[in-house]
């Protein structure tokens, strides 16, 4: 199983943001140091919780501070970027990483984002989201002159200068572009099925129960078969969890209880409600909303305890689900910043290795 980061990242609102940002840098490279294969960036712009705006240079200020782990957009929010800048920007970072890179796309989830965007129904931002992908593999692929033409984009060059060299695009490094993932939220997802039909990498979140994360490996392999792909392999999937490997067990649970760790998990299960999805986090569907608290997360949902406990946490996620080739530990708040550290340390020393 290898291991990687998923970093939205998660802060407290109160906490200064300057603090945040080296924070988030500091893990990043830790995670390098450690050995975590990839680590998968956020970007909101209207959330205090996960304050990172532009996931794209926050990834090239870590690409001269680290030396192996793979960087990756976790997600480009479609809908709040013209396809032609996602497409430059990234192949640039391409570059500049010398093929360091992973991309994610999605639509985002933040009805402020929505707003401030003045952006469309949810349901539109979906279909502008599927144009804007595939608007920008055609033009990580196209010589110009090229004319795409799509129901909320335009984009062409009529024609070339070649005496002054223009009408020539950026491409990636990596050929014929860097690996494409697509994060799955809902049991029933079409961003599962979407990235099964063309191939893209499947990014579960955190706050789904396993029997529903299993669910989606299904429909995505549904995807995959309604494109007359071959079977898709399971080390392509990534699975993320919120983790914490403590001393013992009381003390994992009592330091997550009762710190920025629970306080993110209720923070995530609200947005989930707010977004209309009122049941993503429930094992069981009798189960009422008030049921869902921060002693049920922390028991259910996340990975909490001592090495001994997590190893064994994870080795049940993975059974349940079928099998997957990565989990994406979740980025959370350092408010004890050697508790955090060790933690991290401990997963890769007691815990990862001891798994399939």
């Amino acid at each position: 199983m290898n291991l990687g980061m998923f970093m939205m990242p998660l802060h407290p609102p109160e906490k200064d943001r300057t603090l945040c940002f080296d924070e988030d840098t500091e893990c990043i490279i830790l995670a390098d140091q450690l050995g975590y294969s990839e680590a998968w960036i956020g970007q909101h712009h209207s959330a205090a919780w996960e304050p990172i705006p532009s996931n794209d240079v926050f990834i090239a200020h870590m690409i001269s501070q680290t030396k192996q782990i793979r960087l990756g957009t976790g997600v480009t929010i479609i809908p709040q970027h013209h396809p032609v800048n996602v497409a430059l920007r990234l192949a640039y970072l391409d570059h500049l990483s010398h093929g360091r890179i992973n991309v994610g796309f999605g639509q985002g989830g933040i009805k402020t984002d929505w707003t401030m965007f003045d952006l469309p129904a949810p349901r539109d931002q979906g279909l502008m989201t599927l144009e804007a992908i595939e608007m920008v593999l055609k033009l990580w692929g196209a010589e110009a002159p090229f004319d795409f033409k799509g129901d909320y984009w335009h984009i062409r060059i009529d024609e070339i200068d070649e005496n002054l060299a223009l009408g020539h695009i950026l491409k990636p490094f990596q050929q014929p572009h860097p690996p494409v993932a697509m994060s799955i939220v809902k049991e029933e997802s079409m961003a599962a099925k979407t990235a099964g039909m063309r191939g893209f990498l499947p990014i579960s979140v955190n706050m789904t129960p396993p029997r529903k994360v299993k669910r989606q490996w299904e429909v995505y392999c549904e995807g995959a078969a309604e494109a007359a792909h071959p079977e898709p392999d399971r080390g392509t999937w990534r699975v993320s969890r919120s983790i914490y490997v403590g001393e013992s067990n009381d003390e994992a649970r009592e330091f997550c209880l009762g710190g920025a760790f629970a306080r993110a998990l209720l923070y995530l299960r609200d947005i989930g409600s707010d977004a209309g999805l009122p049941d993503l986090s429930k094992k069981d569907d009798g189960m009422t909303d008030a049921e869902v608290d921060a002693d049920y997360l922390i028991d259910e949902i996340a990975l909490v305890g001592d090495a001994d406990t997590v190893t064994e946490k994870l080795r049940a996620l993975y059974d349940e689900t079928g099998g997957f080739g990565t989990v994406l530990q979740i980025a959370h708040d350092w408010d004890d910043p050697a508790k955090m550290r060790r933690s991290m340390e401990r997963l890769t020393r007691d815990v990862v290795p001891r798994l399939p």
